[in-house]
């Protein structure tokens, strides 16, 4: 049917008439043909991986007979926004901002998890596809629900619009910076620049690239399993990106840096861990989400946010504004991980690794004062500066 010149206006009040004759389903495929503008690019329609449209789990802004959960009914609607008036753009509930997915009114998006944030204890388990991704699960198999997504840190750090007191960025950059892809009506990173809301291919968090389980031992180049992040931190990154956040897959790109150390692979040192985990293979490069939270932090403990989105999955990640000049806190970040030559051996695991203590050189030592980048680098200026991303070898 070819669409003709009627003003929006008109067509509601068209549709309003129809709306009392048709059951609503059929109200709703109809309004939709005619109101939907033509999208700026190609849309997908519902897939398999959805979230939301899970009838047991999926979305339940409203509690309707009219709207199950996990319908389309959720998110778009025959009656417009709950003033009465006409429908938003493609007949959502209100505007086409991060504000639909916090849901005002509703209880989707809005809050921190209860279980947040991720830990080891989060982790897929060996033996399972994409072993050591971060998905809240009992035995490998999923725990469904909003309230478990235990990587989202809520609304509230998401806005945070204050600036990293050293420096001139942001504690939650993905959110203010004025170079993101798409920026929503608001102002704001639009969450569309990660997630799909009718589901992806991707089979985690409706993401619109790929982001799996460790990997990239056998990738010449950075590793394919964390494309969703270079899509973005790389030469594919938008033109006015800063330089140093363009590099980063280069410093994974092993065609680059072919010493064995790109994207802080793992190399089965037995220096550095006990055991590792039949997923983990030798040369596989360290997951975005090991050390980062695309969506901002707050600390742990809730102590103090940190900066280039460093995560609060750690004991003493809290408050780290300059872990590349800093040397105490650049310290606190690195033995998150890594524990200190004079440390238990086992008491950290990483990914399932089983961590030793480190080797006993001067700097290594519990009360050292020294930041690990003085041996293994903070230089983000070319391609195959040595950095946490690209560690030097050390003294």
């Amino acid at each position: 049917m070819r669409r003709r010149g009627f003003s929006k206006r008109t067509v509601a009040a068209r549709l309003a008439a129809i709306h009392r004759l048709l059951p609503p389903t059929v109200t709703f495929v109809f309004a939709a043909l005619l109101l939907a503008p033509t999208p700026a690019r190609p849309q997908p329609g519902p897939v398999a991986n959805s979230a939301h449209l899970d009838p047991d789990h999926g979305v339940l802004r409203i509690n309707e007979p009219w709207a199950p959960r996990g319908s389309c009914s959720q998110c778009h609607t025959m009656k417009g926004p709950d003033t009465g008036g006409p429908p938003y753009a493609t007949l959502l509930f209100t505007e086409n901002s991060n504000q639909l997915c916090y849901a005002a009114g509703g209880a989707c998006h809005q809050q921190m998890p209860i279980n947040y944030p991720a830990d080891e204890a989060s982790r897929i388990p060996t033996g399972f596809p994409d072993a050591g991704y971060f998905e809240y699960n009992a035995g490998g198999s999923k725990i469904w629900g909003v309230e478990y997504r235990n990587r989202w840190p809520g609304e509230a750090v998401y806005e945070n619009t204050a600036h990293v007191s050293v420096g001139s960025g942001w504690f939650s950059p993905h959110r203010n910076d004025p170079d993101m892809p798409r920026i929503d009506p608001e102002g704001s990173g639009s969450c569309l620049n990660c997630h799909y809301p009718h589901g992806s291919n991707n089979p985690f968090d409706m993401l619109v690239g790929t982001y799996r389980g460790i990997g990239g031992s056998t990738d010449v180049t950075y590793p394919s399993q964390y494309g969703l992040c270079f899509q973005c931190h790389s030469n594919f990154g938008a033109p006015a990106m800063e330089p140093t956040g363009k590099l980063i897959a280069d410093f994974y790109d092993s065609s680059i840096n072919p010493d064995g150390r790109a994207g802080h692979q793992i190399r089965m040192n037995p220096q550095v861990a006990i055991s590792w985990p039949s997923h983990i293979r030798q040369g596989d490069k360290l997951p975005c989400y090991d050390c980062h939270n695309p969506h901002g932090s707050r600390g742990y403990d809730g102590a103090g946010p940190n900066a280039f989105l460093i995560s609060d999955e750690r004991p003493g990640w809290a408050n780290l504004a300059d872990t590349r000049a800093d040397p105490v806190q650049s310290r606190t970040f690195c033995l998150g991980c890594h524990i200190p030559s004079d440390g238990a051996p086992g008491s950290i695991q990483v990914e399932g690794i089983v961590m030793n203590a480190i080797s006993d050189v001067p700097g290594h030592h519990t009360i050292d004062m020294q930041g690990c980048y003085e041996c293994h680098g903070a230089d983000y200026t070319t391609s195959n500066a040595e950095n946490v991303h690209h560690p030097g070898a050390g003294g």
